[in-house]
């Protein structure tokens, strides 16, 4: 007896349609799987969720023991365990780093793939090399870079527990609720904890594996606590820093050069007196170099006056974006870098070298 050939074809689409179906449902969850709903939606729909960390060695986590015991790692754990919600992280994070620096590395990658959560982990070192007020305009300008590179993404502002400076501090709180974010002040929680700073950090700096557990329990917490005060995502409202609306630019063309000579990406000289000088344009200007063990010491000067005198020590090699100065008048200015023959190392027998590749400006 003959199969009939048109009943066939309705039982085989039937069967295609059911298999699809059967394979979708076995299809594990993909990150960025739904871009049009916000961090706090995704966790009540059970979405995976995708986070970036911008910061620097307490972003990066430095001081745990183990990689599991970062702050971020014990984060996912928790989010896994507790709620089934599966946390990916991308990281633009430098031991060291200032916000300028973080600035710099998000405005010079590539591809900016879609993130629901960005975190950003700084303080501690930009109070080091900038006033609160030139820190408080970088800041909110990374800020906004975030923000517009990834419009539908909840903002989190991390007080760091070793932030003794509380006009850095405060510039972190105020612009975060200028622009909605949830600041997660770790000062009182590490103080109010029952333990000591020496228990909590590995160098009374930066937190160790149980420092950084109340680092994930309190943004956890928060985290919780914004879905039940049915919070909205951070804005992008009008600027709260009249000068924050700036874009870094790289400038590689040097006008002047003495001692120094090209060599694996960078100018390099170990010769006291050398000189490489720039022209520019801008109110504002960092510095793209090598720090690296054999680092030394090299003298800024802008427009003939000395500004500052730069440390390229670092105990490995890593390339890094310095902030110098900000605030110059307009118009143009000179910049001309002159080693010292001078390092901060202990223990370097060697010759110092300084490895510079450009200058940043607004």
């Amino acid at each position: 007896m003959k199969t009939n050939a048109k009943s066939f074809i309705p039982f085989a689409a039937i069967a295609t349609i059911l298999l699809i179906s059967y394979i979708l449902q076995k299809v594990p969850k993909t990150y960025g799987s739904d871009d049009s709903i916000n961090v706090y939606q995704k966790f009540q729909s059970g979405q995976p969720i995708q986070y970036l960390v911008i910061g620097d060695s307490i972003g990066r986590g430095s001081g745990a023991e183990k990689p599991n015991l970062t702050w971020f790692k014990q984060l996912e754990n928790k989010m896994n365990d507790a709620n089934d919600i599966p946390l990916h992280g991308d990281y633009v994070v430098q031991s060291g780093s200032t916000a300028f620096e973080g600035l710099f590395k998000l405005s010079q990658r590539r591809k900016h793939d879609h993130k629901d959560l960005i975190f950003f982990v700084f303080g501690e070192n930009d109070r080091k090399y900038m006033n609160v007020d030139d820190f408080t305009m970088t800041y909110e300008a990374l800020m906004r870079k975030a923000k517009r590179l990834h419009p539908n993404a909840e903002l989190f502002t991390i007080t760091e527990s070793s932030l003794k400076y509380e006009e850095f501090a405060s510039a972190i709180g105020l612009l975060s609720k200028h622009y909605g974010a949830t600041n997660v002040d770790m000062r009182p929680i590490f103080k109010n904890s029952g333990y000591t700073e020496k228990q909590l950090t590995k160098d009374l700096v930066h937190p160790n594996g149980l420092g950084y557990k109340l680092y994930a329990d309190a943004i956890y917490e928060r985290f919780l606590d914004n879905i039940k005060q049915e919070k909205a995502v951070a804005g992008l409202p009008t600027k709260l820093h009249a000068r924050s609306g700036f874009e870094l630019s790289e400038i590689d063309h040097y006008e002047k050069m003495s001692g120094f000579r090209p060599m694996g990406g960078y100018f390099t000289s170990s010769e006291k007196g050398s000189v490489i000088q720039y022209t520019f344009k801008g109110s504002m200007l960092g510095v793209k170099l090598l720090r690296s063990p054999d680092g030394g010491e090299v003298n800024v000067w802008i427009d003939g006056n000395e500004i500052t005198t730069l440390n390229t020590w670092w105990p490995f090699a890593r390339e890094r974006y310095l902030f110098v100065t900000n605030g110059l008048r307009p118009g143009s200015h000179t910049v001309r870098f002159e080693v010292t023959g001078r390092t901060k190392a202990m223990d370097l027998t060697d010759i110092p070298y300084v490895r510079i590749a450009s200058i940043i400006t607004d």
